[in-house]
């Protein structure tokens, strides 16, 4: 089925369709900036940077990028822990900040300063969202920032808000009826839950729904999942990739033929072994800088593996862009839209001397991301049921992502054996 759609707009067209070498001559003056102010405010930065010999006015720009340590964030954890709440890398007082943002693993983000990021606005026009249209947000607003983040772009680009959250899909599909609901920002697994509840309730999502264009994000979007939700809801779904801490890092436009770096955002793609640049049509881990002069990001390593695409896109867009998500760096894995890491199975099931082994499973059915944790007990247990019951009620209020627990036999999960297993297929 063809699909409905608008004309394509720009959040900034002089911007996106000029030279690059003016987007990356004013990103080489902010990162100057903000690296000078982030060794004068900041005593985390001060520390790492004196370390590699960069002191105030001494760091040339884009040419010593290579200089600045690139952080992990693992590095983010261990320094929230030794100076709370937010590390040591804020440049300001942590009260000047309206908000706490609370991530997965209890890692806290500031929230609500002065900077306004336009990365995720320009990624929502590039997509086919634009002013006037009533977009239904189901991100979570519970403790995290993104869709905060997609709310306040929404609003600087002129478009009108639901902010539904996640979940109930029977209510989503009645307020996407009675408001003439045009767009949809959220997970592409929840986009095809709601098509296929709009067709449990007698409904065809095609001609039923007023849908256009939906920018999905957090998940990977195999291309066979694309076409079924162009075909089912007759729309456009373009793909956006973000990070709560860095921002929109690429995004699809009208030509979905690889991300467009947005104007406003500083991307790597680097060896992994030396963080030297990688060429295009190598693959690296993405490495990317928030220029926030109040909770500046530098170089912060994602863990995600990607590379530059070359030519350019038919769009008239000048950025560069990079292929997609062609994997992890580690063994985390991204489920339903949140990172899972070994480390936060390690502290959950630490409180849990009763079991001796565990392992997670991350599989697929019907477009949805299932989460297994398989468990070997010390002793057999008698209230299995009730055990398997509060096991998963603590991995729902510690990961933020609900999972069944499978108690097995001993000798069930291998020695030496990996602690996620992601046996999802992505086409």
């Amino acid at each position: 089925m063809s699909s409905r759609h608008r004309p394509w707009g720009y959040f900034d067209q002089s911007a996106e369709t000029g030279p690059w070498s003016a987007s990356r001559a004013e990103i080489d003056a902010r990162l100057r900036q903000t690296v000078d102010f982030a060794v004068e405010r900041s005593p985390t930065y001060a520390e790492l940077f004196g370390r590699a010999g960069i002191q105030a006015g001494s760091f040339q720009g884009l040419e010593d990028l290579g200089r600045l340590p690139i952080l992990t964030m693992s590095d983010l954890i261990a320094r929230q822990e030794q100076d709370p709440p937010f590390g040591g890398f804020e440049t300001v007082p942590a009260e000047e900040f309206h908000r706490i943002y609370i991530n997965p693993g209890f890692l806290w983000q500031p929230g609500e300063s002065s900077y306004q990021q336009t990365s995720l606005a320009e990624a929502l026009r590039g997509g086919g969202i634009g002013p006037s249209d009533r977009v239904l947000n189901t991100f979570s607003y519970h403790l995290w920032p993104y869709a905060h983040m997609l709310d306040e772009s929404l609003k600087s680009i002129g478009a009108t808000v639901l902010p539904t959250g996640t979940g109930n899909a029977f209510m989503q599909v009645r307020i996407m009826q009675k408001l003439r609901i045009n767009a949809y920002m959220g997970t592409p697994s929840f986009l095809m839950t709601i098509a296929q509840r709009a067709e449990a309730m007698g409904l065809d999502p095609a001609k039923d729904l007023a849908l256009e264009a939906a920018v999905v994000g957090a998940e990977m979007l195999p291309e066979s999942l694309r076409r079924r939700l162009q075909d089912k809801l007759g729309i456009s779904v373009r793909q956006s990739y973000a990070t709560v801490y860095l921002g929109c890092l690429g995004y699809e436009c009208q030509e979905a033929a690889g991300l467009h770096v947005p104007q406003d955002m500083l991307v790597e793609v680097v060896d992994p072994s030396t963080g030297q640049p990688q060429p295009p049509g190598v693959a690296g881990e993405v490495v990317a800088s928030n220029l926030n002069p109040a909770y500046p990001m530098l170089r912060l390593a994602t863990g995600d593996l990607s590379m530059w695409m070359e030519g350019e896109c038919p769009c008239g867009r000048t950025s560069p862009r990079i292929k997609g998500v062609l994997g992890r760096m580690d063994q985390a894995v991204k489920v339903r839209g949140t990172f899972v890491h070994p480390w936060q199975l390690d502290e959950l099931f630490a409180a849990r001397p009763e079991v001796f082994k565990y392992q997670a499973e991350v599989s697929r059915h019907q477009d949805q991301d299932l989460l297994t944790i398989k468990v070997e007990m010390m002793e057999e247990v008698g209230a299995e049921l009730a055990l398997r019951r509060l096991l998963e009620r603590e991995l729902h209020e510690f990961l933020t992502v609900k999972g069944q627990v499978e108690v097995v036999p001993r000798g069930t999960i291998p020695d030496f054996h990996g602690k996620i297993l992601d046996r999802r297929n992505w086409d």
